[in-house]
C-alpha cells in the first residue's frame, strides 16, 4: 500500500508498506499501481483536453469521430454523443461493460478491437435518461482519442495528460507500465494474499488499467485543487469537468468521469475509487478544506473492498477533528459459510452412495422430488447470480477467485446429488 495526504497543494503526509507482487520489491511513494476506475477520471480529463483544443465537442455524436462504431440498434448507436459516454448515460449497461473487461490483451489495437466487439450488444436504457456505470463507455472514449489524435491511447495520455501534470511514473499500456516499474499484485484467497494470475490489459486502460504512483496521484489532486496547471485546460472546461451532471444517489452525482458528493455544501467531495483483480484504490479531494488524499493497494477481492472505503472516511474524520470511523475486521465469512455448505453437499453425496435399494424404494418419490430441486438449482444458480450482481462469471473469477471456485464446486455437487437422487 501507498498513501499520500495533500494540503494546500503540498504533500502533508505519506507512507508506504509492503512489497510488489512479482519480485517483492519494497513499495515506495514512487511505486506504480493499477488505479482501477480512477482511470475513467483521467480519460475524462483527456477528453476535456481535446475539447479545450477544439478538436472535439461535448455534444458530438460518437460516429462523427469513429464512423465504424455501431450497436445492434444501428439507429440508437448514431444518437449516442460524447457527453452520454462521459456521464454514463449512453444506455449501455453495466453487464456489457464487464463482458469486455479484463481480457489481459497485450495487443496495441486492443481498444479498437474491444470497441468493435460491441456491435451486437443491446442498450438496456434509453439514451440520456439513466446513469448506468459501464466500462464500455470509457472504452469507446479511448477509441475516440485514438482516432482523432492518430496516436495510441497510451501515447496520447503520456504526452498530453501525464507529462503536463507531472505524473512521471504513470502509464497506459503494458510495455510502458512495466518499463516504469509497475508489477502485478495479489489476489486474495480466503483472506490470504497470493501472487496474481491476472496480467495487464491494454484494452482496459481507458476504464481501469492506467498505472500510477501515489506521487503521480498527488499531482492530479493538485490539478483538482487548482494549485497548478492553470494552462492545462481553461477555467470553463475545468469547471465543466467537475460539474455534477447526473444524480446517482442521495447527495451523490457523476461529472464527466468523476464523482461528486454533497456538491452544494461545505462537505463537497470530489472523488473516485477503482479496482482491478489485484488492486484497489481510493482518491478524494475536499475543496472547502483544501485537503485531498490517495490510497493505493496491490491486493484485492471484491468481498474485501469496503475496508479501503472505511479507511478513506477514517482519514477524512481525522481531517475534520473527529474520532475516525472504525474499520471492520477483514474476515472471509462468506467464503467460510460457503465451504460449510459444500461440506454438507459432499456429506449428502457420500450418504447417497451408501443407500441400499430397499431404502431408496421406501422414499422413491421424495428422492425424485429432491433430485429435481438439486438439478434445477445447479442449472439456475450461476445465471441467477449473473443477473443479481449484473456481472458475468468471468468477472466473478477475476475479482473473487476463491468464491468462484466454491460456486463451481457447489454447482457440480448439486448436479451429482440431483442425478443420484
Amino acid at each position: 500500500a501507498s498513501v499520500a495526504i495533500v494540503h494546500n497543494g503540498e504533500i502533508f503526509y505519506s507512507k508506504s508498506w509492503g512489497v510488489t507482487g512479482e519480485t517483492e520489491k519494497k513499495v515506495t511513494i514512487d511505486t506504480p499501481f493499477t488505479v482501477g476506475s480512477i482511470s475513467k477520471s483521467l480519460t475524462g480529463l483527456a477528453i476535456m483536453k481535446l475539447i479545450n483544443n477544439h478538436i472535439i465537442k461535448l455534444d458530438d455524436p460518437v460516429q462523427k469521430h469513429i464512423p465504424w462504431f455501431t450497436l445492434e440498434d444501428k439507429q440508437a448507436a448514431a444518437q449516442i454523443k460524447i457527453e452520454h459516454l462521459l456521464t454514463q448515460t449512453s444506455g449501455i449497461g453495466t453487464y456489457t461493460g464487464l463482458l469486455i473487461s479484463d481480457k489481459e490483451s497485450k495487443d496495441s489495437d486492443a481498444i479498437q478491437k474491444n470497441t468493435e466487439s460491441l456491435s451486437s450488444i443491446k442498450l438496456t436504457a434509453p439514451i440520456g435518461e439513466k446513469h448506468q456505470y459501464s466500462n464500455a463507455n470509457f472504452l469507446i472514449l479511448g477509441a475516440i482519442i485514438e482516432e482523432v489524435t492518430n496516436q495510441t491511447y497510451a501515447e496520447y495520455m503520456e504526452q498530453n495528460v501525464f507529462l503536463p501534470l507531472g505524473m512521471n511514473d504513470a502509464a497506459a499500456d503494458y510495455e510502458s507500465a512495466y518499463r516504469k516499474g509497475y508489477l502485478s499484485g495479489y489476489q486474495s484467497w480466503f483472506g490470504i494474499p497470493l501472487k496474481s494470475s491476472v496480467t495487464y490489459d491494454n484494452g482496459g486502460a481507458p476504464y481501469g488499467y492506467i498505472t500510477a504512483s501515489a506521487k503521480d496521484m498527488v499531482q492530479y489532486i493538485k490539478f483538482l485543487g487548482q494549485h497548478d496547471f492553470s494552462d492545462f485546460i481553461n477555467k470553463e472546461n475545468r469547471n465543466l469537468y467537475l460539474t455534477p451532471h447526473i444524480q446517482t444517489g442521495e447527495d451523490r452525482y457523476y461529472g464527466l468521469g468523476i464523482r461528486i458528493s454533497n456538491p452544494s455544501s461545505k462537505d463537497k467531495m470530489i472523488w473516485h475509487s477503482g479496482s482491478t483483480p489485484d488492486s484497489h484504490a481510493e482518491l478524494f479531494y475536499i475543496p472547502e478544506m483544501d485537503w485531498g488524499g490517495v490510497i493505493l493497494t496491490n491486493k484485492n477481492n471484491i468481498l474485501e473492498e469496503e475496508g479501503l472505503y472505511y479507511l478513506k472516511f477514517g482519514i477524512i474524520d481525522i481531517l475534520n477533528d473527529k474520532e475516525p470511523i472504525e474499520i471492520p475486521n477483514n474476515n472471509p465469512k462468506i467464503q467460510i459459510i460457503s465451504l460449510v455448505f459444500i461440506c454438507l453437499l459432499l456429506g449428502l453425496f457420500v450418504y447417497l452412495l451408501t443407500l441400499t435399494k430397499s431404502e431408496i424404494n421406501r422414499r422413491r418419490s421424495l428422492w425424485r422430488m429432491a433430485g429435481g430441486i438439486c438439478l434445477s438449482l445447479s442449472l439456475v444458480l450461476i445465471p441467477l447470480l449473473n443477473k443479481l450482481f449484473m456481472a458475468p462469471l468471468h468477472t466473478f473469477k477475476m475479482f473473487s477467485p476463491d468464491l468462484t471456485l466454491i460456486l463451481i464446486i457447489t454447482v457440480v455437487l448439486l448436479a451429482l446429488n440431483g442425478i443420484l437422487m
